[in-house]
């Protein structure tokens, strides 16, 4: 087993050096090498991050023997160009969220990455490498929560869009043709991903969603929005069981984030993770125990995202946040859209 991984990096925007961050001093990664078609970024990546080589194009960037695996961190719209070129290549991919726009385009990264023998890992399974979330999907796992039937996510942000509240420089945000949506697809994919492992990744069957538009005041000029600053999605399941997710860019509300697992014999609720069960003497008085001693999110002693990634292909095994996994949310994010777009309830095959 090999004791460093070699990566290029395709894109360097602002998520660029959010996985920057991250393999800087990661001792098992070593990126080696950048492209963006923006020639000039890459320079400017490069030179900050003391990355060695700026490849003249993609191609270039693949044909280097000393790149094992690609992190694709372009805006979603050519997430799948890249990524299809380096698995063909013989690289493995971590690709940025949302996987892809459609259903077709996760289809296809995910049967190459099946064809060519490679790892495909999507980042919109970020919240699975929580200490929170991975607790609570072991408790889920394990029975000891009974059978879990049900997840609610709530995540409201009171300002937070980009382009016009934060991320100013990244105004593609804001356009549906490259970004695909608004807060469903940008930050929502996180919990529907976190939601459906947390209920043992069903199959999702019938999808209903509802978005709003114009909260908070409009992008300034030149720039326009034709993307939701909210949605409320319900989901069910091959299962049985069922989710429920509001989440938004913009609201007037704060207070309200939670994320809540119900079980036939006991709940999870999260901020902190408590376990909670009815009391042994008085059922109707709820017993709660705290679960972990960290934050939710903590990722000490485990790994965010890329590190694992990183982690999973040295090992030579399937990254904690596969691809076939990322594509039932494609197909929830697309049918959701739909649902959204006609007013009725989505059947999903």
């Amino acid at each position: 087993m090999a004791d460093q991984l070699g990566i290029g990096i395709v894109g360097t925007g602002h998520i660029a050096n959010s996985h920057m961050r991250s393999l800087a001093q990661y001792a098992p990664a070593r990126v080696v090498a950048v492209y963006d078609v923006l020639g000039d970024r890459a320079q400017a990546f490069a030179s900050q991050w003391h990355i060695p080589n700026v490849a003249e194009s993609l191609d270039d960037l693949l044909k280097r023997g000393d790149v094992d695996a690609v992190i694709v961190s372009t805006p979603p719209f050519a997430h799948m160009e890249p990524t299809i070129a380096a698995l063909e290549a013989g690289k493995h991919v971590l690709c940025e969220k949302p996987f892809a726009l459609d259903p077709n385009e996760a289809e296809r990264m995910t049967q190459t990455a099946e064809r060519a023998g490679k790892y495909l890992a999507v980042c919109s399974a970020r919240r699975r490498c929580g200490a929170a979330m991975r607790r609570a999907h072991e408790l889920a796992s394990s029975g000891q929560l009974g059978e879990v039937y049900h997840v609610r996510d709530t995540q409201l942000r009171v300002r937070g869009r980009p382009g016009i509240d934060i991320l100013r420089d990244t105004p593609w945000f804001l356009d549906s043709r490259r970004a695909g949506g608004g807060a469903l697809i940008d930050i929502g994919v996180y919990e529907i991903d976190a939601m459906l492992w947390v209920l043992g990744n069903p199959r999702v069957k019938t999808v209903l969603c509802a978005t709003k538009m114009g909260i908070g005041e409009p992008a300034p000029a030149p720039l326009t929005q034709d993307v939701e600053d909210h949605a409320v999605v319900m989901f069910t399941c091959d299962n049985g069981a069922s989710g429920v997710l509001e989440i938004a860019w913009s609201s007037n509300i704060s207070g309200a984030n939670t994320f809540l697992v119900f079980g036939t014999t006991a709940g999870l609720r999260f901020g902190p993770l408590t376990y909670i069960r009815p009391g042994t003497l008085n059922p109707r008085q709820a017993v709660e125990e705290r679960v972990l001693s960290v934050e939710d999110g903590s990722t000490q002693g485990f790994g965010d995202v890329t590190q694992q990634f990183v982690d999973a292909v040295l090992a030579g095994r399937q990254p904690y946040t596969p691809a076939r996994d990322a594509l039932e949310v494609t197909r929830v994010m697309h049918a959701a859209y739909e649902s959204a777009r006609t007013g009725q309830a989505v059947q999903l095959s």
